[in-house]
């Protein structure tokens, strides 16, 4: 049997890959969580095999919650769910300490899979993401700016080009407005870039979409 944490803000989501996951005798549905701390919550009161988390629940980021995971629960398997599959933030949450990374237009099956792979101990990734993988392990850069991004700078890069305000993002990432400001400044040193308008279409033309 898989013991399964729902980790998605929405309980609409939440409740429909319930009920696709337990249409399988192997898969249970042992806790779920709506916000990080719901998560870290859970995870201590109950034994769990794979995390299927949402990339953008509130919190503290993503990319702060699998260091977290992977410091507190260094066996917890973990599935990322996106709405856009962007191939640098997959590598990016895989290089993290996810075990796997999956778009939520991908078929049901796909999540049964990619959560049987992880659990078995092997990483999900489709074969596009394969291959960006296995150059990302011959070389650190490719030579596109965004790449010299640290995680977080890369996190607020995206919530920016979506339209999110300083204020938004920092209540989503659970940082202060002036941290987040300190961010966006380094990012457009960082990529050459003058305004906002700028940065979306950077974000737009490389695909780095949420």
């Amino acid at each position: 049997m898989i013991r399964i944490l729902i980790a998605d803000d929405h309980a609409v989501v939440r409740e429909g890959l319930r009920r696709i996951l337990e249409e399988h005798a192997d898969l249970k549905v042992v806790a779920e969580a709506g916000t990080g701390g719901e998560l870290m919550e859970a995870l201590a009161r109950s034994r769990v095999d794979v995390l299927v988390l949402d990339v953008s629940m509130p919190g503290p980021g993503v990319f702060a919650l699998l260091e977290q995971l992977k410091a507190e629960h260094p066996k917890l398997r973990c599935v990322v769910l996106t709405v856009h599959a962007a191939d640098q933030y997959a590598v990016r949450v895989l290089r993290a300490g996810a075990a796997g990374f999956l778009s939520k237009d991908q078929s049901a099956d796909l999540l049964i899979e990619a959560i049987r792979e992880v659990h078995s101990g092997g990483v999900y990734a489709s074969p596009s993401l394969a291959d960006k993988l296995a150059a990302d392990v011959r070389s650190a850069h490719t030579g596109e700016p965004h790449e010299a991004l640290s995680d977080r700078e890369f996190e607020v890069l995206v919530r920016i080009a979506s339209g999110q305000s300083v204020k938004a993002i920092s209540a989503h990432l659970s940082l202060s407005p002036k941290t987040v400001s300190t961010y966006h400044s380094r990012i457009r040193k960082k990529l050459g870039l003058r305004s906002d308008a700028e940065v979306t279409r950077y974000v737009l033309e490389h695909h780095l979409t949420l």
